[in-house]
Formats: structure tokens, C-alpha cells, sequence
């Protein structure tokens, strides 16, 4: 792999892995952190990626793994949900704003509870957009623990906002 190609890699990739590895570690710099140390990685690898079939997949799965063990590294610490996410809205008012910000915060909240294998396939597909097969080969799951695990988070999720905004 040259360093055009590499370049091009990055620029592709950039977002996504940061997305996949703020999901993962909860915090917006160590979340750099973990995407600048997987592309280190993978540009140590890439006389390998030239075999790789999938070049997305690889970068993903080595963000997701490299958020994990940054996580195993430190202890299990929360954050302020206003750390992570830009919650200010321009179209909307204030007291718009304010619902809004504690609609998602319950929402995250929610999503946060979910177990850590129901979370990152919840994020994978509904968030980044990636195909059954695509987070299967990101995860090490199979196709059909895939999709078991996204319709028991879409199921939990449900239900749980279900009672939490019945008014």
C-alpha cells in the first residue's frame, strides 16, 4: 500500500472509526487516541492489506478492538453525556433544547445499559449503516448471533422507551 492509497484509506474511514470508538470508550479524546493508534497499526500492516478483501471492515474491528482494551486499561469511569455528544440544536428554542437534550440523555442512558455486544451491534447497524455480514466480519459473530443481537437490543430499547415516555 502506498501513502495515497493510505491517505485515501483514512479520509474514508476517519468518521467512522471515531464514531465506533467514541461508542466504545465513551470519551471524545481517548476516542482520537484509539483512531490514530489503529491507523498507526494498520499502516504497519500494510504490506498485509493488500490481501485483505475488505479494507473497512479490517480498519473497524481494529478501532473496536483497540477501544476495548483501552477501556480494559482504565477503570470503568462515566462521563457527562454533555462531554460526549453536541446537544445544542440551532433550529430549536431553549425549552425545546432542554427536552431534547433530556430525551436523548435517557435515551443514552438506556442504550448504556445494554449489554457491551448489544451496543456495538446496535451501533453498527443502525448508526453506521453496515451490512449483517459486514458487522459479522468486524465482530467475529455470525450472521444469524448478529441479528439476535440487534433485535434483542431493538427489542430492549423499545420497550424500555416505551415506559419511560408514556405520559
Amino acid at each position: 500500500m502506498q501513502v495515497e492509497e493510505f491517505n485515501q484509506l483514512v479520509e474514508k474511514m476517519r468518521d467512522k472509526m471515531y464514531r465506533l470508538a467514541l461508542r466504545v470508550v465513551k470519551n471524545e479524546e481517548e476516542a482520537h487516541d484509539v483512531v490514530q493508534d489503529s491507523f498507526v497499526k494498520v499502516w504497519k500492516k500494510r504490506e498485509k492489506l493488500a490481501e485483505i478483501e475488505n479494507k473497512e471492515a479490517y480498519c473497524m474491528t481494529i478501532a473496536r478492538n483497540m477501544g476495548i482494551d483501552k477501556l480494559r486499561a482504565r477503570k470503568m469511569d462515566t462521563t457527562d453525556i454533555d462531554e460526549q455528544y453536541d446537544l445544542k440544536s440551532k433550529a430549536a428554542g431553549p425549552e425545546r433544547q432542554l427536552v431534547a437534550k433530556q430525551e436523548l440523555g435517557i435515551v443514552m442512558e438506556i442504550v448504556n445499559k445494554l449489554p457491551e455486544n448489544h451496543r456495538t451491534v446496535i451501533q453498527l447497524r443502525d448508526i453506521e449503516g453496515y451490512t449483517y455480514k459486514e458487522i459479522s466480519e468486524m465482530t467475529g459473530y455470525s450472521i444469524e448471533k448478529v441479528k439476535v443481537y440487534l433485535h434483542r437490543a431493538r427489542t430492549k430499547l423499545k420497550h424500555q422507551l416505551k415506559n419511560t415516555f408514556k405520559r
